[in-house]
């Protein structure tokens, strides 16, 4: 009886995966101020502390409740990019031949980043980092607009792994080793998918190296400047620095983007914060029961202030809402009473619980800017989208979502009441919110957990001393070599010596017919002589 107990454990403890001897000590670096991104990588360190491995946490977001195995260090100095985005003028944009346009993007990006990398690194709490006797076995950080922060864990001397809230930005494809294919890729900023025209193609390619080459030439050497005054001149370049990743892992999934050719080292992890759906607040619960057709939610996320949507737009929106009187309409009204002028059917709210009420069964429609963290919650539980992209890789998002089927966009600039109400009565129409829910089966069906794979491939860096035979040796070839311009070259070389000694050849032989016509000729006229 004993014999089979312990068989029956052995094997649980199989089913369960290998149990660790070891904690690791985990470092995390994040001097982003951006909530919406921190929302993504935050429960992947609240899952490796409850796995029992120690994590020191340097961001601008502290947790609420306290956590085993789970230390804050807050940064200061910053304010925390939340309803700063004025929807002010956003219609005004720029198309050129009536192209999207939006190198402007990056240099927004590039600063914020410098910004907040000049108050994080100068935090006495890096200083007392560098100083202290502790030592980590991994450091993870963010890749975005700024590498900063991988002089400190180079300092440090631990593996790097990285994390990406949205699709790789187009400086982190070499570095990581991975390939960029302009026929099928999308840059982050433009509203394209992975089937793009000749002139999307064009498009693409133009905005790719544009902000690869500001950002190379640009944003790095504005970081190096910075490392040194702030750690002397003693460290590599950061784009070296930068190089030694060993690992990163991505917010996308191939049901959403299509199929790239990452490298090993490039792991896609769309989807794992949405954690199981918790009970909804008492007085949602009470609308919910009130509402028998539905709810749709209204969310642009926590950049965008909605209180500064133009009356023109607001009333168009608060028009289109009254027309769906059937349906009542909850949405995120923050820093500011509720307006005067809402139709009854609108509920507005400081704060959503947003993956739990995109999951709840009455929940039809879900009204987005396009944001990534919204788009994959409403697509994990089959709600349909109405995009609304207003910058960054919205655009992009919200192209993906209207081309895979699972909603549709207004533009901004056609943000009135007949383009909204048009949409919403595409997107609640059964048959479309039955497909969305079949699509939605595709991202959720998984051989393996979003979260349980990132945090295998964590605890596999940390188990090999930071995963070597991941780094692909394409991440050390400049341009010239990685796209083989010296074989094509060498090539041509050897066409055109081919053409030259053709045409040398031709005209020797002309030459030599020349010669055999012209002998007869003359021995001719000799024997008239």
């Amino acid at each position: 009886m004993l014999l089979w107990r312990l068989i029956a454990i052995s094997m649980l403890l199989a089913a369960w995966g290998p149990v660790k001897s070891e904690s690791a000590q985990i470092l995390g670096l994040f001097q982003h101020p951006g909530k919406s991104h921190f929302a993504f990588f935050r429960p992947i360190f609240e899952e490796l502390a409850k796995r029992g491995h120690n994590v020191s946490m340097y961001s601008y977001f502290p947790l609420k409740k306290p956590l085993a195995n789970y230390t804050d260090f807050v940064f200061e100095g910053m304010g925390l990019l939340t309803d700063v985005i004025d929807l002010k003028g956003f219609d005004s944009e720029w198309k050129p031949l009536g192209l999207p346009f939006k190198i402007p993007t990056y240099f927004r990006l590039h600063d914020w980043g410098i910004n907040a990398c000049r108050v994080a690194m100068n935090s006495p709490l890096i200083d007392q980092l560098l100083k202290s006797p502790q030592r980590y076995d991994l450091i993870i950080l963010e890749n975005f607009a700024n590498d900063c922060m991988y002089a400190v864990a180079h300092l440090l001397g631990a593996p790097v792994i990285a994390l990406s809230s949205c699709a790789i930005m187009p400086w982190h494809y070499r570095r990581m080793g991975t390939p960029f294919i302009n026929s099928v890729m999308p840059m982050n900023f433009l509203p394209h998918t992975d089937e793009m025209t000749f002139i999307d193609r064009l498009n693409n390619f133009i905005h790719f190296h544009t902000v690869n080459f500001l950002y190379n030439f640009v944003t790095q050497p504005a970081t190096d400047k910075l490392i040194r005054e702030r750690f002397g001149v003693g460290l590599p370049p950061i784009d070296d620095i930068v190089k030694n990743t060993s690992l990163m892992l991505i917010n996308q999934h191939h049901t959403l983007t299509g199929s790239y050719p990452y490298a090993p080292s490039v792991v896609e992890v769309g989807g794992l914060q949405i954690a199981q759906a918790e009970e909804l607040p008492a007085h949602f619960k009470s609308l919910f029961k009130r509402s028998h057709t539905g709810i749709v939610v209204i969310s642009w996320g926590s950049m965008i202030n909605p209180t500064t949507l133009p009356a023109a737009k607001r009333r168009a929106l608060f028009d289109s809402i009254s027309s769906l009187d059937e349906y009542s309409f909850v949405m995120r009204w923050a820093n500011g009473a509720p307006p005067e002028d809402k139709p009854q059917n609108l509920h507005t709210f400081d704060w959503l619980p947003q993956r739990d009420l995109l999951c709840h069964p009455q929940v039809k429609a879900f009204i987005s800017h396009g944001g990534l963290m919204g788009t994959t919650e409403a697509v994990h539980c089959g709600v349909p989208i109405l995009a609304t992209p207003f910058y960054g890789d919205q655009f992009l998002n919200a192209a993906t979502i209207a081309k895979r089927g699972f909603g549709v966009i207004v533009d901004y600039r056609e943000f009135d009441t007949d383009h909204i109400t048009k949409a919403l009565h595409v997107i609640l129409d059964k048959n479309f919110a039955d497909n969305v829910k079949r699509l939605s089966q595709s991202f959720r069906q998984r051989p393996q957990a979003p979260m349980d794979l990132a945090i295998w491939w964590i605890e596999e860096v940390i188990a090999s001393k930071g995963s070597p035979q991941l780094l692909s040796q394409a991440r050390y070839n400049n341009w010239f070599v990685q796209n083989s311009i010296d074989v094509y070259l060498c090539l041509l070389g050897i066409v055109w010596l081919l053409g030259r000694c053709i045409r040398l050849v031709s005209r020797l032989i002309r030459r030599v017919l020349a010669l055999g016509r012209r002998k007869p000729d003359v021995e001719n006229k000799m024997k008239q002589h």
